[in-house]
């Protein structure tokens, strides 16, 4: 519950969609399909005929399974429980305005200076001088405090505050500062707890207290805070090649819990974190040859780069395109001493800086010349092209040898090489009890593990030092059903003491594919005699797997390059369609193309998937060379891998749960429901649109599914997570399983949702349920 404070405060909370009544929730009773009402609409009239809740199960604390399943195990979960003590359980919410002197739109890096820009004001201001750890910043717009102050005792304040990011100081504006909302912290998260967790979290509340017990770090110049993560600085660094590098920190977010029976309604959820990020390095020169270096240097393809013959196109597109958006240190020495400016980058020039020219008083100078006659600096290397920098308005060329690459989070669009995401994931999957050791650890570093945090001791908000420790049960693993060759026991028995593999042994696949006409599109120049292993070898995998493949004269081999990525990109699409038209001129239909990598190529692999699934409708099955001859001999473990994906994508199954591990659900017609949107990356927001799939199983094991897509717009402020035509998704998937199960409906639906936040789950709900029913 949160008092509306009358005023112009309208806004509650960035990001947050249209609140629903947080009375509204759903049960399973039946629900009305009309199609004309909007999912408001529909709640609306639903709700004059019966209260709607939740699953009846979540309500009574009824979750599936019993006490004696399993073996009991005593757990640590990284949650710290949280106690509040609030003043009077309210928390103020204000709207206020930072004005820099700019007037661009707001942008993330801003935040520190709009932080240092409140920890000035509450200095500044006379009617809160006495109130300096009673208010906390969200770093954009709203202010939360425990003290109650009108509107008339916030004047205008305007001050001088130091830009880290321009390094100069610049005049900030602080006005309409005015209470918009009184948060009953404590009330809402009771309420909601006695309610058996149903109904809307109260998320006003959360993000009070999330806000509060990271203004320590926000106003620390120790710790670089990104989004719900932060990072000591200077701290633990892990060494991902190519320039970058992998920060250490810590992830914190307040969880509602509701254990109310345990004393337990919030906790703060602990976790590592770790965020890619450039090393702070000179561009040309020092550890490793400089960051350019390091960039077209690094992993599997990497070479030398000549700094006095300069770069080939292919290097200076593949550096401008890992350096573009990033911000570099020009240091220029000169008589008069050291010109330092900081700089973001725009792209690196195709031109040499012996032959980039600009206009200085009217005559066309080379950049290499304009730096001799302005600063007497000769450059070491006018082979090399000239970075450009700063605004896109303004021609600003500076050669590389003057740069340094600073110390900085990676841009979430900038993805990085696949051979970096392979160490990034090596390095940091850590065992349990290490995890466990590294978040304490960090949480000792935050003030002691929140006990000297003045805010929230303010606040009244006091966070346990350990971990909940919960009773868990350990599930005992089922058995996999094979074909039933009627020689071999076709069920395989999963060791409990590891249960997380099984072998295979002699069994084949429950229904094994037939793979009359297939091909083999060679990116990776195998040899003739590499070549026909690797058939003979799927033919020989795929016999003993239950696959029966067609010999070396039935597929037909395509070769092709990766050398040149970007000729590989355009080239691909011919490749595969000359590949279909070969089968197709025969009067044959192709099975599918096995396609064989020289290295990881993220970019070329994706390409490879949306033509095949999308455009040619050809099954495809990508592999590396590297994996195939581990150990330089043909890997048939490796194969025998790949014939399982082979086989379900051909539609065979590979295996199923026993009869005996089936759930109970299983034995009557059940069709399973699973649904994810996919949104694209938030700079192409409202030019890219989001994508919804959803799956539903046809036969009676739940293993094989059919699919439907559908591409919709998203917001153009938040994410679309309500997928729109679900109606005729679920009626086209229904007929779907009364094809394939000879006219039979299924009895019970059961929906997997994924991609969902709280916040948005009972809109989901609501809508969605309303459309499949």
């Amino acid at each position: 519950s949160r008092e509306r404070v009358g005023g112009r405060g309208k806004r509650f909370g960035r990001g947050r969609g249209k609140k629903m009544d947080p009375e509204l929730s759903l049960s399973s009773s039946d629900l009305s399909t009309d199609s004309s009402l909007s999912p408001a609409c529909s709640l609306e009239k639903l709700s004059m005929t019966e209260e709607l809740l939740p699953p009846q199960h979540r309500v009574t604390g009824l979750f599936p399974g019993l006490a004696t399943t399993g073996r009991p195990c005593k757990l640590e979960t990284n949650h710290f429980t949280i106690n509040l003590k609030i003043p009077n359980g309210m928390i103020y919410m204000y709207d206020v305005t930072v004005e820099p002197p700019w007037k661009r739109p707001y942008r993330k890096s801003d935040k520190k200076l709009y932080h240092d820009a409140i920890k000035m004001w509450k200095k500044e201001c006379p009617a809160i001088l006495d109130e300096q750890n009673c208010w906390v910043f969200d770093g954009y717009k709203q202010l939360f405090s425990t003290r109650k102050h009108s509107v008339d005792e916030f004047k205008k304040t305007t001050f001088m505050v130091w830009s880290r990011e321009d390094e100069r100081e610049v005049e900030i504006v602080v006005k309409d500062v005015q209470r918009v909302a009184d948060i009953k912290v404590t009330q809402d998260i009771m309420e909601w707890a006695a309610k058996g967790r149903s109904g809307a979290i109260p998320q006003d509340a959360i993000q009070a207290l999330d806000i509060v017990l990271k203004q320590a770090v926000n106003s620390d110049l120790s710790w670089e805070s990104i989004g719900r993560s932060y990072f000591p600085t200077p701290g633990h660094t892990l060494d991902l090649g190519f320039g970058k590098e992998a920060w250490c920190g810590i992830f914190s977010s307040i969880r509602p819990a509701g254990w109310k029976d345990h004393g337990v309604l919030i906790t703060l959820n602990v976790d590592t974190a770790h965020k890619p990020a450039t090393k702070q390095m000179h561009l040309l020169v020092g550890e490793g040859g400089g960051y350019l270096q390091q960039v077209l240097g690094g992993g599997k393809r990497g070479g030398t780069v000549d700094l006095a013959r300069g770069l080939n196109e292919e290097q200076r597109r593949n550096f401008s395109k890992d350096i573009e958006g990033l911000k570099v240190r020009y240091e220029l020495p000169t008589k008069e001493g050291v010109r330092k400016r900081q700089y973001r980058v725009v792209e690196v020039r195709r031109k040499a800086a012996k032959e980039e020219m600009i206009n200085v008083e009217g005559k066309n100078v080379s950049v290499a010349k304009y730096f001799q006659m302005q600063y007497g600096a000769e450059l070491k290397y006018p082979n090399l092209p000239c970075l450009w920098v700063g605004s896109r308005d303004r021609s600003t060329f500076i050669p590389m040898e003057f740069c340094m690459m600073t110390s900085q989070p990676m841009p979430r669009r900038k993805k990085l090489p696949d051979d970096a995401i392979a160490t990034m994931i090596r390095q940091t999957a850590v065992k349990p009890l290490d995890r466990q050791k590294k978040i304490l650890e960090g949480l000792d570093k935050n003030n002691a593990r929140y006990k000297n945090d003045p805010y929230a001791n303010e606040f009244g908000i006091s966070v346990s030092g350990t971990m909940t420790k919960l009773t868990g049960r350990i599930l005992d693993p089922p058995s996999i059903e094979y074909k039933d060759n009627g020689k071999d026991k076709n069920i395989v028995t999963i060791n409990k003491s590891n249960p997380g593999k099984w072998f295979q042994d002699r069994n084949t696949y429950l229904n094994g594919s037939e793979v009359g006409n297939w091909s083999v599109l060679d990116m990776s120049q195998l040899s003739e005699a590499q070549y026909k292993e690797v058939v003979q070898g799927f033919v020989a995998v795929g016999k003993d797997n239950g696959i029966k493949f067609s010999g070396l004269d039935k597929v037909w081999r395509v070769s092709a390059s990766m050398r040149d990525m970007d000729e590989a990109l355009a080239t691909i699409e011919d490749s595969l369609v000359r590949i279909g038209h070969h089968f197709e001129s025969s009067g044959k239909k192709l099975d599918f193309v096995l396609i064989i990598f020289p290295f990881k190529a993220g970019g070329l692999y994706d390409k490879i998937k949306h033509l095949g699934d999308m455009k040619l409708n050809i099954t495809t099955q990508c592999c590396l060379r590297n994996n195939l001859y581990k150990g330089g001999n043909l890997n048939k473990q490796v194969i025998a891998n790949v014939c399982m994906k082979i086989n379900s994508k051909l539609g065979g199954i590979n295996h199923v749960l026993s009869k005996g591990c089936r759930p109970k659900l299983l034995k009557r017609p059940v069709m399973i429901m699973g649904a994810d949107v996919s949104h694209p990356a938030p700079e192409c927001r409202g030019t890219k649109p989001s994508i919804a799939a959803v799956v539903a199983s046809v036969e009676p094991k739940a293993v094989n599914y059919e699919v439907q897509v559908r591409i919709q717009d998203m917001g153009l402020e938040s994410n679309e997570e309500v997928i729109k035509d679900m109606k005729n998704i679920t009626r086209n998937l229904l007929l779907k399983f009364y094809e394939k199960n000879n006219g039979r409906k299924p009895e019970k639906i059961v929906m997997f949702r994924d991609g969902c936040s709280e916040g948005q789950f009972l809109t989901v709900l609501a809508s969605e349920l309303v459309a499949i029913r």
